[in-house]
């Protein structure tokens, strides 16, 4: 519903040419079939930051880096660290900003190699060049485990800011 109002009260303004960063908050959602006929949901959370450079009001490419704890703990300590290649494109359709992002990399430490995230969402503009993003999405998380491998699907949801 908040995402209903916000494009009435809020007019966003275009991101600017130059240096560009953000930080964000995820939630993911696992939902998988065990081995026993059981379903384990594992939830995700952490933060990340990504830097980079606006090469216009449309297109973003940057780097970054995220700290990840899941819970229930399966075959590690819980933690990972994805780094990733971060590419964004945002856009206002009459008053309503949107933005896409992809998030491509792999992991440090942690169960999982692959890390790939799509996500589209709504940017609500603070100031001159400050916003507060709201996303969701889907992450693919690739495994390998001996010689089987596998990929696992999450719902995403991620909160965030850039300057």
């Amino acid at each position: 519903m908040a995402l209903l109002i916000f494009p009435l009260a809020v007019t966003a303004g275009e991101p600017q040419k130059g240096y560009r960063g953000f930080v964000d908050a995820n939630v993911d959602l696992s939902f998988q079939q065990g081995g026993y006929g059981d379903n384990t949901t594992t939830v995700y959370y952490g933060v990340s930051t990504s830097h980079g450079y606006q090469f216009n009001n449309h297109y973003f490419l940057g780097a970054g880096l995220m700290f990840e704890r899941h819970h229930p703990v399966h075959h590690n300590s819980g933690f990972s660290f994805p780094l990733y290649i971060h590419a964004r494109t945002d856009w206002t359709f009459g008053k309503i900003p949107l933005y896409g992002d992809i998030r491509v990399g792999g992991v440090i430490l942690g169960d999982y190699r692959l890390y790939l995230s799509p996500t589209v969402g709504y940017r609500l503009n603070l100031g001159r060049k400050s916003n507060v993003n709201f996303g969701i999405g889907m992450n693919l998380r690739g495994y390998r485990w001996n010689d089987e491998k596998t990929l696992h699907p999450q719902l995403s949801v991620r909160v965030g800011v850039d300057f």
